[in-house]
Formats: structure tokens, C-alpha cells, sequence
């Protein structure tokens, strides 16, 4: 039999008495533990290729979703804001590099259909693609690129609430049509 997932106190290592429900409180030391909501930033990142602007994408090469499409986001750690961890994941996810004092709040929604993620979608200043290094591929991220449009979006990106953002972005900024993905 395999351990259960926070089965034990994390302050002093007792075991919790079952049956496991949230919170837990330790018998041993009086300890209540709860399963709070995860936070993960979110970025749409605006880029202007030539006349046209659309939003950074990226091309999952981990689950879930491999060879799909996604914003770029992430977990939020510990000792950061929510821009600073939005600014670090569009970094390392795509090595593009924005400021995260330029962050705006744009749209929060709770994962489903099981709501332990909290996540908080951004938009950045928009970005010149002319003015960004090339691409280089990683462990995380098999490719970078833009889309123009909401159409077909369901059919690339891998998570619905990243469609979701995507599409309401694109409806306040009057942008329609195809999807057009083109790699940057």
C-alpha cells in the first residue's frame, strides 16, 4: 500500500487519524491543516508582428498537453508576487523577458471541475516581435509562437480556462477570425 498524499502531520510527522478529511488536525500536537487553493499566474502577452497583433503561445513539451498549445503560466511560489511570477514564468517558458510592474490584473477564475487552482490571467505592456532574441527550445517548451484569432482555439490550446482568457482578450481588443498560430 502506497502513502496517501499529506497522510501525515507536516509540523511534527504524526500520523493524521483517518479518516482523512479536510482540515485535518493532528491528534498529537493540535495542528490544523487545510487544502488551500494552489495560485497560478497567467500572462497574455501582446505582440505586434508587422501590422498585426496577437498573443504569445507556447507549445507544451510536458503533460499535460504535450505538442499543445498554452499561455504562458505557472505556478505561483512562495516568495513571489503574482506579477513577479507571472514575469518569471514568461521567461522561462518562452526567455522572453517583461516587466512585472507593467502587470495588470485582467480575469480570475478557480479551475474546474475541481476547483484546488486559483488562476490569476495578466496582460503585459505589448511587445515588438522584431525586438526579441530567437527561440530556443527547452524541457518545458518545445516551441513559441502567436495567435491572431479565437477560431479553432479549442482545437490547439490544451487547457479550456486559457481559451477562455484568450478569447476575451481578443473580443476587447476587436480581433477575429482564424487562429493563424505562426511560430516566432
Amino acid at each position: 500500500m502506497s502513502p496517501k498524499r499529506d497522510s501525515y502531520c507536516s509540523y511534527c510527522g504524526s500520523a493524521f487519524v483517518p479518516p482523512l478529511a479536510w482540515p485535518r488536525t493532528c491528534a498529537q500536537c493540535g495542528v490544523t491543516i487545510w487544502a488551500n487553493p494552489v495560485p497560478v499566474t497567467i500572462t497574455l502577452v501582446p505582440l505586434r508582428v508587422g501590422e498585426r497583433t496577437g498573443l504569445l503561445v507556447v507549445r507544451r513539451a510536458i503533460e499535460p498537453g504535450i505538442g499543445r498549445l498554452a499561455l504562458a503560466g505557472g505556478f505561483l511560489e512562495e516568495h513571489e508576487t503574482w506579477q513577479e511570477g507571472a514575469a518569471r514564468e514568461v521567461r522561462e517558458e518562452t526567455g522572453i523577458a517583461i516587466d512585472a510592474g507593467a502587470l495588470v490584473p485582467f480575469w480570475f477564475a478557480s479551475s474546474d471541475p475541481r476547483p484546488n487552482r486559483v488562476l490569476l490571467f495578466c496582460v503585459a505592456p505589448p511587445i515588438d516581435t522584431a525586438g526579441i532574441a530567437p527561440w530556443i527550445r527547452d524541457h518545458e517548451t518545445m516551441e513559441r509562437g502567436v495567435v491572431f484569432g479565437p477560431q479553432g482555439l479549442e482545437e490547439e490550446f490544451v487547457f479550456s480556462l486559457h481559451v477562455e482568457a484568450a478569447k476575451r482578450w481578443m473580443a476587447h481588443e476587436g480581433l477575429s477570425g482564424a487562429h493563424g498560430f505562426t511560430a516566432i
